[in-house]
């Protein structure tokens, strides 16, 4: 019934993922439900995901033509081109995009569809049974003794020839269009891509990139599956990917944009930067070899310059409102935000902390230094984390100065605030503050979500406003440049 080429080590493989992946074990008992075949067609999915190269087998009965038919035309398009490029050799990636398409297959089928097939494989069944049976009684003729046992052997099996013929015509040619198979095939395909993209986003939340290529696939299912059966964790997922992609072009764009001051001129060939007399040699005939010439040569005459924005690229310290109201949506945005400066910090080699905070008592820290990127347990434990409690600035104004004062990988850390309360600051507490910010060279940036307050104005170097969640641009593009 298989229709690609697999061996023992892949079926065993395969075997394993199932094991330890309950929503797989899951979709192969349901489907099975309804096509009893099933289990074949997701064997060779996963394969044709997992494999470099699938290869199709020589002989491959009539009952699973289906099959072939589905993956020939599974194979051919551009779809199966982007998501083979993220579960080529990856078990855990291959497994989740097996359990979408999956998924996507058997729901995109027809009743008549569905019974067709189920009809055929039933008939092939008790053909191959038949089979067996006829191969047994001429193997008991060979060893039959007397002509006695041979006869009644021989007209036992001329019946189970003539019921293997029977079979053969009673067994139905499911209609399969290829057009329709391969509408079926992308539509899967694409949204196993986005499920499988969506998941590989989860396992970039800022950690180390070698610790989720090194953690075994038993472990990476686990971890997704806790992820996917919390609320919480999965609403950061859905927005949390956004962010970070985000975040990593605006200190793409940063870099890139911070060189506009001309100071001066010199020889090269970068054509944006090249003068107008030098660009006027491409007007005439005679002299465009002139410019290809000086171009190769990097000898064109072009503006120097020089960057005047400041590049931070110093430690950062997030401090996230814990209070009661925060609960919900806040929380989960909150989150992601931190997520996307998380991913800055590990790209950057930057050390990264992490403040939750609620009532004066209610205060937990994590530190994370350059040369120590979180892992995945832990991060879990973080965005898992929420006290729910009242609402105070002073505590984790203090514990980030605290940590900025005495840890020397936290010098000159920005602070991220973000909150939705105010509470009220003793003039003695801000006067200090102000004091020591201005020592220790750093600044606070401070969000305030769907929230009017003064409070903040009076420890915050820059405070952003925003009413919407889903009208975020702005902020972001001033958090992500930091």
């Amino acid at each position: 019934m298989y229709v690609i080429k697999h061996d023992e080590y892949d079926r065993l493989a395969f075997q394993n993922v199932k094991e330890h992946f309950e929503n797989i074990k899951k979709t192969e008992q349901e489907a099975n439900k309804e096509l009893p075949s099933f289990s074949y067609l997701m064997q060779d999915i996963y394969s044709c995901l997992y494999k470099i190269r699938p290869m199709f087998n020589k002989k491959i009965p009539a009952s699973a033509m289906f099959h072939k038919t589905l993956i020939e035309q599974m194979l051919k398009t551009s779809e199966y081109k982007k998501l083979h490029e993220l579960t080529k050799l990856d078990e855990f990636s291959s497994a989740v995009a097996t359990v979408t398409m999956s998924k996507g297959v058997l729901k995109s089928l027809s009743e008549q569809q569905k019974q067709e097939l189920r009809q055929q494989y039933e008939l092939e069944q008790k053909l191959q049974d038949l089979q067996s049976k006829a191969d047994s009684l001429k193997d008991l003729i060979k060893k039959a003794k007397n002509k006695r046992d041979k006869n009644k052997l021989a007209k036992a099996l001329a019946k189970t020839q003539k019921q293997i013929q029977k079979n053969k015509k009673q067994i139905p040619k499911p209609k399969v269009d290829p057009n329709q198979i391969r509408r079926i095939s992308r539509k899967a395909l694409d949204q196993a891509r986005k499920e499988t993209e969506k998941l590989q986003d989860m396992f970039g939340w800022g950690v180390d990139p070698g610790q989720i290529q090194k953690m075994p696939v038993e472990e990476k299912i686990q971890l997704a599956e806790k992820i996917m059966s919390s609320y919480k964790l999965k609403k950061i997922s859905e927005i949390a990917g956004r962010f970070q992609r985000f975040a990593l072009y605006k200190q793409e764009t940063k870099v890139k944009h911070g060189r506009d001051e001309v100071v001066d001129t010199e020889l090269g060939n970068d054509l944006a930067r090249v003068v107008p007399s030098e660009l006027a040699y491409l007007i005439n005939p005679a002299t465009k070899l002139l410019f290809y010439r000086k171009f190769v040569e990097k000898e064109l005459l072009q503006y120097s310059l020089i960057g005047t924005e400041k590049q931070a690229k110093g430690p950062i310290v997030v401090c996230i409102d814990n209070s009661g109201s925060m609960e919900g949506e806040r929380e989960i945005w909150s989150k992601a935000v931190m997520l996307g400066l998380l991913t800055i910090a590990q790209k950057q080699k930057r050390s990264f902390a992490i403040i939750h905070f609620g009532s004066a008592s209610e205060i937990a820290m994590w530190k994370f230094n350059k040369e120590n990127p979180p892992i995945m347990d832990k991060l879990i434990e973080i965005l898992e984390f929420f006290f729910g409690g009242g609402t105070d600035f002073e505590t984790p104004l203090k514990t980030a100065i605290d940590c900025i004062k005495s840890e020397k990988d936290f010098k000159k850390a920005d602070i991220i605030f973000i909150t939705d309360g105010e509470c009220i600051i003793p003039d003695s507490f801000l006067e200090q503050f102000q004091k020591e910010k201005k020592e220790l060279d750093f600044k606070v940036y401070t969000i305030l979500v769907d929230y009017q307050t003064d409070a903040v104005e009076k420890f915050s170097d820059t405070v952003l406003h925003i009413g919407d969640l889903g009208r975020d641009d702005k902020v972001l593009d001033t958090i992500y440049q930091i």
